[in-house]
C-alpha cells in the first residue's frame, strides 16, 4: 500500500557484463529522473571493458557491485534483495528510461495501491538510434500473456516488492524468458495497470539475447508456456518458433556462398510466405482477433470478468478504406446475439445489455461482415485481415 503522503523508495537494478558502450546512457537516464527517492544499483558480472570506469564517474550516486554471478536472473535477484525499495525494476545496460518515467510509475501505484505491476510503452531502437517499432501498453489479458506472447515491455515495467515476495523472485534457471515467467506469476497474483505513455527505450540488435538465442531461446519459452498454460501447442509455440526459424535462416544465408543465395531466391520467397501465414494465424489466435494497435480482425473473441449488466463497445470504422464500406457488426454474449448493427464510417460507441449469467464472466464474440488485407491491396506490408478499430470492450 502506498500512502499519498509518503514518497516510496524505488529500487532500480541494472545487470551488466561488458556493456561499456551502452551503460552510460542507462545510468544517466536513471540519475536524471525527476523523482527524488530512487535507489540505483548496478550489478556487474566482472566486466573487462570500460564499464567500471564509466560507473566510477557516478560513484556517489549509485551502488556498483562487481563480482561473478550465475547469469542475468541471479544478478537481478541479488540487486533487488540488496535494495530496500517498495517498488522494484530492472533496466538492462542497453536500455534507457525516458524523463519523468519513475514519477509516472509512482503516481500510478499511489492511485492503484492494489497493483502488482505498473507498465508503460517502450520504443525500440537500432544501433544508430533510429526507431524500429514501439510496444504500447495494452489491456492486461492473462490468457494472451500465458498462451500467446509477452506483451509487457520489461524496461517500462515496475513491480511492487510485496508482490515479488509473494510469488518469489526471478527464476534463476531461466536465461531468455525470465521476465515473461515473472509476469505470468505476478498477473495471477494481482492487477496489472497499463500506462498509455512510452516510458522507456530499448536497443535491438543481433547480439541481444532475444535475437541471438535461436532455438535455445524457443525451447525455454515453450517450457515457460507449458508450465503456466493448459495447452501443449499454444499460439506462442508457433509465434516464437517462427521467430527462431526466421533468425536461423537469416544467419545461414549470411554465411552461405553467393551462388547459394541466388539459387535459394525462389524457395526463400515460398518459405517466407509460408512462415508469415503461420505467424499471422498464431498471432490472431493469441490476441483473440484484437491486436495491440487496436485493429480488430473479422472475428473478436474475449472472455470478460465483471458483475455489471452492460457491455460497452467503442471503436471506429476508418473511412479511408473502401473495403470497409457497409460494415456490419454482430455481437454475441455467451452465445446469445445482443446486437446486429450497420456501422457507418467514423466512430461508434454502444452500450449493450448483457444476458443473465451464472458467474461473473461473459464470453463476447464480435463478427464483422467486411474486412481486408492491406498487403493484398498494396497499401502496406501488413498481412493481417482487418475489419475495424476496437478501442474499448468492457463490462460495467
Amino acid at each position: 500500500m502506498f500512502a499519498r503522503s509518503k514518497m516510496p523508495l524505488v529500487t532500480i537494478v541494472t545487470p551488466s557484463l561488458n556493456q561499456g558502450g551502452f551503460i552510460r546512457g542507462a545510468i544517466e537516464s536513471v540519475l536524471q529522473q525527476t523523482y527524488p527517492n530512487i535507489e540505483y544499483i548496478v550489478m556487474d558480472a566482472g566486466s573487462t571493458d570500460e564499464t567500471k570506469a564509466v560507473a566510477a564517474q557516478y560513484a556517489d550516486r549509485l551502488v556498483f557491485v562487481s563480482e561473478p554471478d550465475r547469469g542475468q536472473s541471479h544478478a537481478i535477484n541479488k540487486g533487488w534483495k540488496l535494495g530496500k525499495g517498495e517498488i522494484l525494476a530492472w533496466l538492462c545496460a542497453d536500455d534507457i528510461l525516458l524523463p519523468g518515467a519513475v514519477q509516472t510509475i509512482v503516481d500510478t501505484f499511489t492511485n492503484h495501491p492494489e497493483a502488482s505491476v505498473a507498465f508503460g510503452g517502450c520504443e525500440m531502437l537500432d544501433l544508430q538510434g533510429r526507431t524500429v517499432g514501439t510496444l504500447l501498453a495494452s489491456t492486461p489479458n492473462m490468457w494472451k500473456l500465458t498462451h500467446g506472447y509477452d506483451y509487457v515491455a520489461q524496461p517500462a515495467a515496475f513491480v511492487a516488492r510485496r508482490a515479488i515476495e509473494a510469488v518469489g523472485f526471478v527464476d534463476e534457471s531461466l536465461h531468455f524468458g525470465m521476465d515473461w515467467d515473472l509476469f505470468m506469476r505476478l498477473m495471477a497474483l494481482g492487477p496489472f495497470v497499463p500506462i498509455p505513455e512510452v516510458l522507456a527505450r530499448a536497443h535491438t540488435y543481433s547480439e541481444t539475447k532475444s535475437l541471438s538465442g535461436g532455438f535455445r531461446r524457443w525451447r525455454e519459452l515453450v517450457v515457460i508456456m507449458r508450465r503456466h498454460g493448459d495447452r501443449r501447442y499454444p499460439p506462442g509455440y508457433f509465434i516464437y518458433g517462427v521467430d527462431s526459424i526466421r533468425s536461423s535462416c537469416r544467419r545461414w544465408l549470411r554465411r552461405a556462398p553467393r551462388w547459394v543465395s541466388r539459387l535459394s531466391r525462389i524457395p526463400k520467397q515460398w518459405v517466407s510466405s509460408s512462415i508469415d501465414l503461420v505467424y499471422r494465424s498464431a498471432m490472431t489466435k493469441a490476441t483473440g482477433g484484437w491486436f495491440d494497435d487496436t485493429w480488430a480482425g473479422p472475428t473478436v473473441m474475449r472472455r470478460l470478468s465483471g458483475n455489471g449488466q452492460t457491455l460497452t463497445l467503442c471503436g471506429r470504422v476508418p473511412s479511408e478504406y473502401p473495403d470497409l464500406v457497409d460494415q456490419r457488426l454482430k455481437v454475441s454474449c455467451d452465445g446469445k446475439v445482443v446486437a446486429r448493427r450497420d456501422v457507418a464510417p467514423g466512430s461508434f460507441s454502444w452500450e449493450l445489455p448483457l444476458p443473465l449469467r451464472v458467474d461473473g464472466d461473459v464470453e463476447v464474440k464480435i463478427c464483422a461482415r467486411r474486412s481486408f488485407v492491406p498487403k493484398r491491396r498494396g497499401l502496406s506490408a501488413d498481412g493481417r485481415r482487418l475489419a475495424f478499430y476496437l478501442d474499448e470492450l468492457t463490462v460495467a
